[in-house]
């Protein structure tokens, strides 16, 4: 039987049926596989132009981990305006709502170190900025780029004492991350207290960005 002839039956006999529940069952049981297979489709759809759109608005990706912004006003200019300083008329996308080993709830845990796994896999995080208890996590696993080959080595000489060398997984010991004080411009926007560590991660997308940004944040 030819398909078009196989829909007209169908429609007829879809046609016949007495209520909207009988002919949902009718559809649902006949049509399950193809329609399943679309709502796939279009959930993939939606969910890589989602990506896109993403990364078309933001140029820059940063996640401040364990962040004051919950007691604090902060003030999220501080990065565009690094930003534009460095040469970038674009926007950061600054997400400060993640948060590890607070009130002992470790289901909450797993899911915040599940989610920035996740970033860290997928590319779609540049910038990470954590307590170094959290930063050497990911340092472990390689996460982070070599900034000795990356920030300009007059910065790098200024910033020497805070210099932050790691060995991961492979065994190579890379500069994983510069250490920032409660003088740094992060810390005068109000979101941290104490020290921390700024990295770049290995797969970003918008590595230059990042580089730019760090660089201003050092001068």
């Amino acid at each position: 039987m030819r398909l078009s002839e196989r829909i007209r039956k169908d429609i007829e006999q879809y046609k016949k049926l007495p209520d909207k529940k009988s002919r949902m069952a009718f559809l649902f049981d006949y049509y399950k596989f193809p329609i399943l297979a679309l709502l796939t489709i279009v959930l993939l759809g939606i969910l890589i132009i989602g990506n896109e759109l993403h990364h078309k608005k933001a140029d820059l990706y940063v996640v401040l981990l364990n962040n004051d912004s919950v007691i604090n006003a902060c003030d999220p200019s501080v990065f565009e305006e690094a930003l534009k300083k460095a040469g970038y008329s674009c926007h950061a996308d600054i997400n400060d709502r993640l948060s590890l080993g607070y009130e002992n709830n470790e289901s909450a845990d797993i899911e915040t170190l599940q989610v920035l796994s996740a970033l860290f896999a997928i590319s779609d995080l540049d910038v990470y900025v954590a307590p170094k208890e959290y930063f050497d996590y990911f340092a472990e696993k390689d996460g982070f780029a070599d900034l000795s080959l990356l920030i300009d080595k007059e910065i790098l000489n200024k910033a020497k004492d805070d210099q932050y060398y790691f060995s991961g997984e492979s065994g190579n010991k890379i500069l994983a991350g510069i250490t920032l004080h409660p003088d740094s411009k992060i810390h005068k926007a109000g979101y941290y207290h104490d020290d921390v560590i700024i990295g770049v991660v290995a797969n970003a997308v918008n590595l230059d960005a990042a580089i730019a940004f760090i660089q201003e944040i050092l001068k």
